[in-house]
Order: structure tokens, then sequence, then C-alpha cells
């Protein structure tokens, strides 16, 4: 736990950071609306969202070289504990961050809420009520928890997963790229991104339509369907499962093949 701790800290650091950035523009965002006139009811909380998808996806990008520089670090690799532990660390810590991030956006959100609350909580109660009347409401309740949970453990998954594959693909470039000459370091460095990247893009083109059929069913898991239930389920459990797999394959690569960059 506290290597967790100590790999969480310089990640908080970047969310904090992030977190400036999106409160300053936010604000500014809002203020020219006030001066153009133009700022409706439900422009605050769509700005706060807007906003929060850039800042989510700069987040995931300097989690995940962060993430990276912890693997091949050798203040890191230092640490009294086993790669297994390290890598798991890494991992958690960047999770940690990614929480964080989300926590505090919702915050935001209902901070922005607050200048229009009454307008806010109308469209709300309007779009749950016709949600309701539009679906089975002996299972109402079930079918917004499988919702929630469901979503919760996909986002995660996928999170997990790409930041496994990103990791992989680094310590794959840097375990084979120590064997070669400084001079044909780059070149051959740059094949293996290339070969990897397309290998992973065709994956993802499953991975994408998994989710896929989670959205274009959105309607039918409202409704409860057993099937749609399933695939949500089975989406993130294979996508955590490929995620352990590309994890253990970089564990075993810091074991046995990895050297620091420092």
């Amino acid at each position: 736990m506290s290597i967790t701790k100590a790999l969480s800290r310089p990640k908080i650091s970047i969310i904090n950071r992030i977190l400036i950035v999106d409160v300053l523009a936010i604000i500014l965002t809002i203020l020219f609306e006030v001066y153009k006139g133009t700022l409706s009811g439900m422009d605050p909380l769509a700005i706060t969202f807007s906003y929060s998808v850039i800042a989510s996806f700069v987040a995931f990008i300097l989690l995940a070289r962060n993430v990276e520089h912890t693997y091949v670090n050798s203040s890191y690799r230092l640490i009294p504990a086993s790669d297994t532990k390290l890598y798991s660390a890494g991992m958690l810590s960047a999770l940690v961050g990614m929480v964080y991030l989300g926590l505090s956006q919702i915050g935001l959100a209902l901070v922005t809420s607050a200048l229009d609350f009454p307008e806010i909580s109308r469209q709300v109660r309007r779009i749950f009520s016709e949600t309701y009347q539009n679906s089975d409401k002996s299972s109402f309740g079930m079918n917004i928890f499988v919702i929630i949970t469901g979503s919760i453990l996909l986002t995660i998954a996928l999170a997990l997963f790409f930041w496994a594959t990103i990791s992989l693909i680094h310590l794959i470039g840097n375990s084979l790229t120590n064997f070669l000459p400084d001079a044909r370091q780059k070149f051959f460095r740059f094949i293996l991104y290339v070969v990897v990247i397309v290998g992973f893009l065709y994956f993802s083109t499953y991975t994408i339509e998994l989710v896929n059929g989670f959205l274009h069913h959105f309607h039918d898991l409202v409704n409860y369907s057993s099937n749609v239930y399933f695939e949500v389920y089975f989406a993130s459990v294979y996508i955590l499962a490929l995620a352990i797999v590309e994890s253990a394959i970089s564990i075993y690569l810091l074991k046995n093949w990895v050297e620091t960059d420092n």
C-alpha cells in the first residue's frame, strides 16, 4: 500500500494541474457567454461536461506516460519491492488518479448546476420520468443499477486495458532495442511500433464493437433484457482478462529483459 501511495503522489499532482486549467477554462467560457448575453439555464452544466471530456482524455494520456516512466526509471526500480508489486501499484495509482479526476468533475458539475438549479432539476426530472414511462416499471430500479455498475466496470476495464497495452508496447520496444546498436535502435523501434499498433488497432475494432453493442442495446437494457446484461458484463470481464494477460507479459519483461533508462 505504501508503494501505491508513493506512486499516487505524482499522479495526483498531474490531475491537480489539469483541474486548475479545467476550472479556469470553465470560468472563462461562462463569463464569455455572459458577456455575449447567450448563457441559458443548461449551458454552465454543458460547458462543464464538455471540458470534462477533454480533461479526461488529457489525464489518461499523461497518466499512461507517467506509468511507463515508472517501469524504466532507476529510482522506482530500486524500491525494495517485486516487479509484480511495482507494476500493480503503478496501475492502481493511475486508476486512483482517474477516480480522483472523476469525483472532481462531479463536484464541478454540481457547482455549475447551482447557477440555475431549478431549470436543471426540471430537465433531469423530465428525462427520468420519460425513461420510467417507456421502460419496464417492475424492474426499473434493477435496470438503473445494472446501467450504472456496468458502465463503471466497463470504464475501469477499458482504462486498465489501454494502460496495459501502452505499457506492453513500450516495454517490448525497450527490451528488443537494448540488444541493437544505437544507430539501429530508432529505426527498429519505429518498425516495431508500427507492427504492434496495427495489431492493436485490429483488436481494438473488436473491443469497440462490444462497447457499441452495449450502447446500441441501451434501450433493451432499460427494458430488462438478460442478453444485454450478459453483454455488458461479458465485455468488461473479457477486457479485464486481456489486460491481465498483457500485464503478465509486461511483468515477465520487467523481471528478465527491461533495463532502466537512467
